[in-house]
């Protein structure tokens, strides 16, 4: 039996990586724009409270920025979207940190550190920080990440008919696992959806499940080395393969299939 497709609005973006601060920004680069000179350090989101935010590591703030953004850009009241966010690697530099010391004669875990460990501390950073009493998701599917989440975002969006944020984000690895995980920037992505009978603009993002699986995510029409390498090694940049599919000219496909398990794959189409 074939799988109802699901639809949605897209009403807003957001965006923040190494060389991009914003949705624009990413769409410069992804139409071929050259890279700026100056790497960016990382994102400062005023949301979070000056004492809360010098705390905050950098997966946290990475998230909260980029959710902030899509916010502003649907000109939606952040308090009221039920959110997923998702990191295919988490923190690893936490994780290290934690691992380092439980491992050491000194076991005494610094409690802000232990407290910013958790998955969803980003979504509980933004809850907090907006007041959000709706649900906040956080998901990990290293990469296939992104194809889990947009599928548990529009199921909600179209079953609770309910707006929704979703965030990915990665930060670069821990030293320790350099080996084994290549990622060295930072990327964040936010959305935000609306239900398809939703009384406004916006373009409508199609998706329907295929009982057959992928091996490969799509290839980007992005040239830039910058971006192949973001697209091959940071989990939750394989969402660029969308972000370049909702920037793109008419004259560009519209249509992508991404893996989602080992024997489905996801399609995603605009109207």
């Amino acid at each position: 039996m074939q799988a109802k497709e699901l639809k949605c609005k897209i009403a807003g973006i957001g965006a923040w990586g190494s060389y991009f601060d914003n949705w624009q920004a990413l769409q410069a680069l992804l139409a071929g724009n050259a890279i700026p000179e100056i790497k960016n350090k990382g994102p400062k989101p005023t949301i979070i409270p000056a004492n809360e935010r010098r705390r905050a590591p950098l997966p946290v703030r990475l998230a909260v920025e980029s959710s902030w953004q899509a916010t502003q850009d649907a000109g939606v009241e952040a308090n009221t979207l039920t959110c997923v966010f998702v990191s295919g690697l988490g923190d690893t530099d936490l994780t290290d940190y934690m691992c380092k010391t439980l491992a050491s004669d000194n076991k005494a875990l610094s409690p802000t550190k232990f407290h910013n460990s958790v998955h969803n501390a980003p979504a509980g950073y933004w809850t907090i920080s907006t007041g959000t009493m709706s649900a906040a998701n956080s998901v990990a599917g290293y990469e296939q990440s992104v194809s889990l989440t947009l599928l548990e975002a529009m199921i909600q969006c179209e079953a609770e008919n309910t707006p929704m944020l979703l965030t990915f984000y990665d930060a670069p690895v821990a030293d320790v696992l350099s080996p084994i995980l290549q990622n060295q920037e930072t990327f964040a992505f936010s959305l935000v959806i609306y239900p398809d009978s939703a009384p406004l603009a916006g373009p409508v993002l199609k998706a329907n499940v295929n009982s057959a699986p992928v091996n490969a995510w799509p290839a980007l029409h992005s040239q830039h080395d910058y971006m192949g390498k973001l697209y091959a090694e940071n989990p939750s940049a394989k969402v660029l393969c969308l972000a370049e599919m909702i920037a793109s000219s008419d004259s560009q496909a519209k249509s992508i299939t991404v893996p989602l398990s080992a024997g489905t794959s996801m399609t995603f189409s605009l109207a």
